[in-house]
């Protein structure tokens, strides 16, 4: 019986790929465990070296060519591979980006995994406030007072553009009378994007957020910073606090009984801060 072995380009993180390539293959050669990975790369007297990289340890250029020997990829399999661990060991937003750009284009099911589209929508937080607005501002074509709407403004042509996708993507669409209106009420991403492609997305709203810090306008905000020292019981307790009022802030937003009348940005971060 031949093992089926997982297809590449069916994912966004390495780790995962190496682990799943190592468990299917595994199933027809029992001598494929992680340890036995670790001789195969050329590391006779270390096994842990392949549990450390699948638990996030860095993984050098000398050992990507091992991998892709062991994995026994086609050309162009094996470029996507490389370019993968770039995207996922990327340190700074603009790596991040090219790298994924660069997937996209090497990928060979485009349409199921790592979409043009939805790249873009979560690449441009705009994307998002535009199809928020339009749930109650009444639009049929006035592109100009459309970007108007939003805050920080953006220019006509990211308004036009934003709005093409938004309807390619099935997000929006025209009503009887010319206007768009939502598909849906809430929508989330796709488990096979939502790991990566939502880290792009965060990190354009944490930019929203220092960029409402500076201007410090004239629109209503609350901002607030805290930092703490806490035991890892008391970061599970605050955790389930967290999960708790985003799930409260949803059901306060389905429910309200208002017709909506202003886009809000809502980030929360709890990360560490010593090692």
């Amino acid at each position: 019986m031949k093992e089926k072995l997982p297809n590449i380009y069916e994912y966004n993180n390495f780790r995962k790929y190496l682990a799943d390539f190592q468990n299917a293959k595994k199933v027809t050669d029992k001598r494929f465990n992680k340890s036995n990975v670790c001789k195969l790369l050329g590391l006779p007297n270390t096994r842990s070296y392949f549990n450390d990289i699948l638990r996030g340890k860095k993984i050098t250029s000398v050992f990507v060519d091992r991998f892709v020997n062991l994995l026994e990829l086609t050309s162009d399999e094996e470029q996507f591979f490389r370019v993968l661990v770039k995207f996922n060991q990327a340190e700074s937003p603009n790596e991040r980006e090219l790298y994924f750009e660069q997937l996209i284009s090497l990928n060979k099911t485009p349409n199921k995994v790592l979409s043009k589209e939805l790249f873009k929508y979560y690449s441009n937080w705009y994307n998002s406030a535009i199809r928020a607005i339009l749930n109650y501002y009444t639009f049929s074509g006035d592109y100009k007072e459309l970007a108007k709407k939003v805050f920080p403004s953006i220019s006509v042509a990211q308004a036009k553009e934003s709005v093409h996708l938004l309807e390619k993507l099935h997000l929006i669409e025209k009503d009887d009378e010319g206007n768009y209106q939502l598909t849906d009420n809430s929508i989330s991403a796709p488990e096979y994007i939502r790991n990566d492609l939502i880290k792009q997305y965060q990190m354009k709203c944490l930019d929203l957020a220092k960029n409402s810090i500076i201007k410090n306008g004239s629109h209503p905000q609350t901002i607030a910073t805290n930092t703490i020292s806490i035991s890892n019981e008391g970061y599970k307790r605050l955790e389930k606090k967290i999960n708790k009022f985003r799930s409260e802030v949803r059901s306060l937003v389905h429910k309200d009984e208002h017709t909506a009348e202003k886009v809000y940005q809502l980030n929360i971060q709890l990360f560490p801060n010593s090692n």
